[in-house]
Formats: structure tokens, sequence, C-alpha cells
């Protein structure tokens, strides 16, 4: 809903202003008190949209300049173990942004003319809130080429929250509408205890009358009730390893969950890099989107490190969800594997473990006026997300009913056909977006489930051949 800022006043009896950004952005919120009448007062949950300001999303990232190699679609085709034949005719997925953050359908097609892809537009019908195509952004424009590039045909989705809500609002917005995609990737985050922190949800909390712990187990509720419509919830885990972006330099004595990554209720995605770039094939019969480029077709895969990729992958454990029944046996082998741990009393270790699974992050190449090479777990979720969208189309075709909640089968799938996962044995999350200090925690990669990268980067072949076992 749009209003001038003279009726918003006199509806909310408070007052708006400008608020500067160093960076140039300006932006219209409401400072200090507001109120609504008390005769409309009992069918008001929550107002959002008047004072918050633009939701933290991790970060695009910039491989080191020494980092020779790319990925490309056709890269996570054959790494992965997808078939040219894969295709979607039964499912849907979407990504969801928050503020500010538009996408260019001509930059789409383009990126899908440079790749070879088979990449449907977005139809009008799919775009949920404001997109402003002519200010296309680098964390929506990553965001929607690889889900469909992955999700090869995928009905595609683009939903865009532009009025200032947060996780809450967004759940509460996408349970109570009527079609919504089956495979949902959601980019953005924040630390677990500082989900009320001004900027972040705190008129959400507000509204609701909660601090930020009880607000993440709000949120977890709508989540579970989200994956029981048989949607499918995807997370980036982070950016700035166990430590996390609220303490770049470590110099808190606690280990810093990142949110909603750390939610039981969706499915967390690590990052992997290709080590040793002079030994990567290159592909056969390349796309034009790899002219000049080294764009992968094999290399062993580590999680993403501060040297090679400029950032660490978050990971760790909920100081607000236990672990949940799914991953017990998986979250109590690796603390009994002999694995070198922070202190214990860093971490919840009876919390929820995350991410659940893993996949590039690392040298990733998009269209966004040019072809350019970014990074992140912003981008290893969307792949996540497309692939999961292929497998999530044979269950439809085959019993009518999507996959939903995701985290039960991966873990099923873990236990009982390992080959369905590229399990990552090296790297850890130790270091941050700023670097290393002395002082920095994290967790390490080792065989099996780990904080770092979950089960591993997936192999698609496995996973359908599992699938299809057992439906």
């Amino acid at each position: 809903m749009k209003s001038s800022v003279k009726v918003a006043s006199a509806l909310f009896s408070t007052n708006f202003n400008y608020f500067h950004h160093p960076i140039g952005k300006t932006i219209i919120r409401q400072i200090g008190s507001f109120s609504v009448p008390e005769s409309v007062e009992d069918v008001i949950e929550i107002v959002s949209g008047l004072s918050e300001f633009p939701v933290p999303r991790y970060n695009i990232i910039k491989p080191s300049p020494e980092v020779h190699v790319s990925i490309a679609p056709q890269s996570v085709w054959t790494m992965y173990n997808i078939p040219d034949t894969a295709m979607v005719t039964n499912s849907s997925a979407g990504v969801m942004e928050w503020e500010d953050q538009y996408f260019s359908p001509k930059q789409l097609t383009t990126f899908a003319t440079d790749f070879a892809l088979k990449i449907t537009d977005v139809p009008a019908a799919h775009i949920i809130g404001t997109n402003v195509p002519s200010d296309p952004q680098i964390e929506a424009t990553l965001d929607i080429q690889w889900i469909l590039a992955i999700g090869k045909n995928a009905d595609g989705w683009f939903w865009i929250e532009n009025n200032g809500v947060w996780l809450y609002g967004w759940a509460v917005h996408f349970f109570g509408t009527g079609v919504v995609p089956n495979i949902c990737s959601i980019s953005y985050g924040w630390n677990e205890e500082d989900q009320c922190e001004a900027g972040i949800g705190s008129q959400e909390c507000q509204q609701l009358g909660v601090n930020s712990q009880q607000y993440v187990q709000r949120v977890n509720t709508e989540f579970q009730k989200i994956g029981m419509r048989g949607v499918s919830l995807f997370s980036a885990s982070g950016d700035s390893g166990a430590n996390g972006r609220t303490d770049p330099y470590c110099t808190q004595t606690h280990l810093n969950p990142d949110y909603p990554g750390a939610s039981p209720y969706v499915t967390a995605v690590g990052a992997t890099q290709i080590t040793d770039a002079s030994g990567v094939a290159n592909l056969q019969n390349p796309p034009s989107g790899c002219t000049n480029r080294h764009c992968a077709s094999g290399g062993t895969e580590t999680a993403v490190s501060f040297a090679q990729a400029n950032f660490a992958s978050g990971g760790g454990f909920s100081a607000v969800a236990a672990t949940p029944d799914y991953q017990t046996s998986a979250v109590t082998a690796y603390l009994n594997s002999g694995v070198k741990l922070p202190p214990s009393t860093f971490y919840n270790g009876q919390g929820r473990g995350y991410p659940d699974i893993a996949a590039f992050g690392s040298g990733i190449l998009i269209f966004d006026g040019a072809i350019d090479t970014v990074g992140g777990t912003s981008a290893s979720c969307p792949i996540v997300a497309g692939l999961w969208s292929l497998l999530n189309d044979y269950a439809v075709g085959k019993t009518g009913k999507p996959l939903g909640f995701a985290n039960p089968l991966i873990y099923q799938m873990a236990t009982a056909h390992p080959a369905a996962f590229h399990d990552i044995t090296v790297g850890d999350n130790i270091c941050t977006e700023g670097g290393c200090s002395s002082t920095c925690k994290g967790f390490y990669c080792t065989t099996g489930w780990d904080p770092v990268t979950g089960w591993g980067t997936p192999n698609y072949g496995e996973m359908l051949t599992y699938i299809q076992s057992i439906l």
C-alpha cells in the first residue's frame, strides 16, 4: 500500500523525516511515537513499514584477483551431475528480496543468451511487490539469474517486500497468499540475538511485544507453517564465519549464529570454492559467457576461505532452537568426532546445527550490464534452490505433491545414500569478512555433516535416484 506523508501522518498521529545514508541513499521514515484509533485496535496485530530501515543482506563478494577459475551454470551441471535433459515442467522457484533490490528482465534475458540457457521470463503475476527494472541491484540480479539457471525452465517468481517489513511480516504475508512458489531462496540474514535491534526487526518486535529470542521463536513458527504448505525454504548461511558480521574482529566471547539460516525450519546453505585453479579442466564447448575465462568443469571443492574467496561460510549452532530430531545423530557424531572445537562456552552444543548443505560460492558469473564475477552464500543458496526445484519437479510429476520442507529428507538421504553428496572435508569458518584475527574461533570440516558445509555439495543424479526409490 502506498500513501502520501500527509495522509500517513494523520492516520498514525506521527511525523516523518528524511534519513540520509553516507553512500547517498535517502529514505523517508517515521520517528517518535505513533498510534492508531481505538476503534481499529482489535483487528490490527502489527503495523510495519513506518520506521524500519533496509534489512541486511549477505555481501556480494569478489574473489581474490589471483583466482582465475569461474563458475558458469554449465560448471554446476557438470560437477553436480545434472544431465542436459533435466528440465522443470511441474515446479516453481522464487527469490525473496527486501527493500531496493530490483532485477532487470533484460539482464536476465542477456544472461540466458550468454550462457545458452532456457529461462522463461518471470510473468508479471509472479512479481510480488514493486520491482523497478531500470534500477537493478546486484543481489537480486544474482538470485534470479542463478535460481533459474539451475532450475532449468522453472516457473519463476520474484518476491520483494518494499514496505520495510522483516522476516515476520514477510512470513505472514507469504503464508496468507493463495498461490506461492514451491521453492524459495533467501539471501538475507542477521545475528540471531540482534533481530530486534534498530534497523533490523525493531518495529516488528515492538509491535509483537517480544525480545530477539521471542521474535526468533515466533518467526520459526511461521516458517514451520510455510513448510506445512509444501514449500521448501532455503537460506544462505552467512558470509562472516562462525563469529558473524556483528563481531568482525572477534572480540566477543561467544559465536554469533546467523538468522534465518539457524532456523530449524529452513534449509541453510554454505559455500565452497575450487582449489588449485591451474588443475581445473575447462568446459568443453563453453558458452559465449565463458570467453576469456576459465569456466570450471572439474577440481577439488573445499569450504570457502578468506584467502581465496575473501569470506568464510557462516555456520554453527542456534542459541534459541534446540537440535531438531532429524539431525540429532549428525550433530552428535560431529561433536564426538574428535575434530577441534571452539571452547564449549562459545556455542550451544544442544542447538540446531547449520548449514545443512553447500554449493559453489566463489567465482560465480552473472550479467549485471557486463559479465561479472561475484561470490557469497548469496550465490550458493539460489544454486541449491534451483537444483531442488528439479527434484521437486519429479516428486510433483510422480505423486502430485511437492517435497516440502527439505531437511528431514536431506538428513535421511545422507544417511541412507551418502553418494547423494560430495562430502567436503577441508576448510573451516574461523575467519570473518574482516579477516582472520588470532582471537577468532569457529568450526572445521570433517567427514559427514559439519557446521561449515553441512553434508556437502549435491550430486543431483544420486539424489534423484534416492528419491525415485522412496516415492
